[in-house]
């Protein structure tokens, strides 16, 4: 049985979709499915040697352009094969796959229409307030092509139920299927522990990373700021500005990251808008406690005051006095982050929520 696999980024780039497909490849490999990756990256990135074959498209091309090439380059790759997965490049896909009847699965890890406008400046809202706001006609336009694009597939997946009520009042009437993301259980301990705090994430300003920069001053701590992303030069030029302890480590590949992890102590995620993200989960995964913002993506995961300690990203105060709390009490520091390593153990194994997904590709199709 043959598998497509497309993404609109891939490691060794930051983000859900990079970590997933290869994730998600390995476990259709060790199953003896016969494996492709479709996805885009930049012309100067290099590409990554794979025991699966990766098609890659250029992503610094004019748009229309590089459109067109990847509808094309989807259609032949998934003509000859059963089933087709697509976490990204979903209007690709569905055009690609007007002419066949295979069976497809989505994923949608986020509103992209949200998200666009959030970094083009074209709103300040948050992603349920986007949600139920009278849409501009260009956003609307675009919600359109979404919503069409996603009712081409058989089953949309996605890593948290308020995502999928959202999903919902698009207008997406294909089943939606509520699967959490998944790591793998990290063994290695360090005793070393060169950075305070550490978030890894793209580099964008829905992150808000700026806000952990600040309140590194206020805390005299040092941070690991992990990823790549449009942001990167100003979150530089900030933490210059105010001597800020930073060290800005680009993009890394997965076990450069799990070493930084284990270096550190304390684990921040204050996005505007999560899923579920898979880097939150695999500092659980390491044993670091978690400071997180208020967004039920996170809230979801972080159970305040058990294994990590939630608050309003907007509020200094709330967050420099997080900071301080755990800096000073390494007890606590080490209940929190047992307890999140726990509920990865429970709730959030790779192998269980990747195989949940795989029985999705595979359902009513015999090898």
């Amino acid at each position: 049985m043959k598998m497509v696999l497309v993404s609109g980024i891939y490691r060794p780039e930051i983000g859900g979709p990079a970590t997933y497909i290869p994730s998600l490849a390995e476990n259709l490999l060790s199953r003896n499915y016969n494996v492709e990756v479709v996805t885009l990256k930049y012309s100067s990135a290099v590409k990554q040697n794979e025991p699966w074959t990766v098609n890659y498209i250029n992503r610094d091309q004019f748009l229309f352009t590089r459109f067109l090439k990847t509808v094309l380059l989807i259609f032949k790759k998934i003509k000859g094969a059963d089933v087709i997965f697509a976490n990204g490049l979903l209007q690709e896909t569905a055009i690609a796959g007007l002419l066949f009847r295979k069976r497809s699965v989505a994923k949608v890890v986020s509103d992209p229409v949200w998200e666009r406008a959030l970094n083009n400046d074209e709103t300040s809202l948050n992603v349920v307030d986007f949600n139920n706001s009278n849409l501009k006609f260009k956003h609307k336009l675009q919600r359109i092509l979404l919503r069409w694009s996603l009712n081409r597939f058989g089953v949309v997946t996605c890593p948290s139920i308020q995502l999928k009520n959202i999903i919902e009042n698009w207008g997406v009437y294909k089943p939606i299927e509520f699967i959490p993301n998944g790591v793998s259980l990290v063994t290695e301990k360090s005793t070393i522990k060169d950075y305070d705090l550490i978030t890894v994430c793209r580099l964008i300003s829905l992150k808000n990373i700026d806000k952990i920069i600040r309140a590194s001053i206020k805390t005299s701590t040092s941070v690991a700021v992990v990823g790549s992303g449009p942001e990167e030069y100003n979150l530089r030029e900030l933490a210059d500005s105010l001597g800020a302890n930073v060290t800005f480590f680009g993009q890394l590949d997965k076990n450069e990251v799990s070493k930084i992890l284990l270096r550190s102590r304390i684990y921040l995620n204050l996005s505007d808008h999560e899923g579920l993200s898979f880097s939150l989960l695999e500092a659980m995964s390491s044993g670091l406690p978690s400071i997180v913002s208020n967004i039920q993506g996170n809230t979801n995961v972080i159970t305040h005051g058990l294994d990590g300690i939630v608050v309003d990203a907007k509020d200094e105060n709330q967050l420099t006095n997080a900071i301080k709390s755990l800096v000073d009490s390494q007890s606590t520091r080490l209940e929190y982050g047992m307890a999140a390593k726990s509920k990865v153990k429970s709730e959030y194994l790779q192998e269980i929520q990747i195989g949940k997904v795989v029985d999705l590709l595979t359902i009513g199709i015999k090898e």
